[in-house]
């Protein structure tokens, strides 16, 4: 099976259900190319697709079993160069999840509430700290799409989200619906985990 489709089958298993169009962009296939080989993966019982409030394509147990495969086969559990770069991760981690909290919830006086984004300082201050907060995690980013090509994705998605931040796209912070930092952070942590084989921290 084809690196992409490892990396479809993956972008399937983070997202849980997935609309085609948001499966092409997680895993970096073409937007061309995405219905055929979506198709590919449903007609081998491989994925599934829904309908209805929550539409799109989802991992069959047999699509679960066969990314395992892949990623036995793919070699990287337990890989030295993969880990160094997931404890990296990991050293951002807590903040990044910090400032899309504080972009979501406001700490004032001991009491909090939701950010209404009528403060454009305030708003301003966090998305710097995640600017600041990328930057140091792009070399982490690199680092990993060296020793497998296809976490390449990853960096690119979260440069783009960044760069619509900076462009006045609020959404792009941690919005579930679309692609956002906060949402393709967790689909990157989510994916090392299954990758190195680890569990997630309590």
């Amino acid at each position: 099976m084809p690196e992409a489709d490892l990396a479809l089958l993956m972008a399937l298993r983070v997202k849980g259900v997935s609309p085609a169009a948001r499966a092409a962009v997680a895993a970096g296939v073409p937007a061309d190319d995405v219905a055929a080989r979506l198709g590919a993966l449903e007609s081998e019982g491989l994925a599934e697709e829904l309908t209805g409030r929550f539409a799109g394509f989802k991992l069959t147990p047999k699509g679960v079993d066969v990314l395992d495969e892949l990623m036995g086969a793919e070699a990287l559990r337990g890989d030295v160069e993969l880990t160094e770069a997931y404890e990296r991760f990991l050293l951002v981690n807590q903040r990044v999840l910090r400032a899309c909290s504080d972009w979501q919830v406001r700490g004032e006086r001991g009491f909090e509430e939701p950010n209404d984004h009528t403060d454009p300082s305030y708003d301003a201050s966090v998305i710097d700290r995640l600017v600041e907060l990328h930057k140091a995690a792009q070399a982490c980013l690199d680092r990993m799409a060296k020793r497998a090509p296809r976490f390449a994705t990853y960096r690119s998605r979260l440069d783009d989200c960044v760069e619509r931040l900076l462009n006045g796209d609020g959404k792009a912070f941690t919005a579930p619906l679309v692609e956002s930092y906060h949402t393709v952070w967790y689909e990157l942590h989510q994916d090392l985990l299954l990758t190195l084989g680890l569990e997630r921290e309590s």
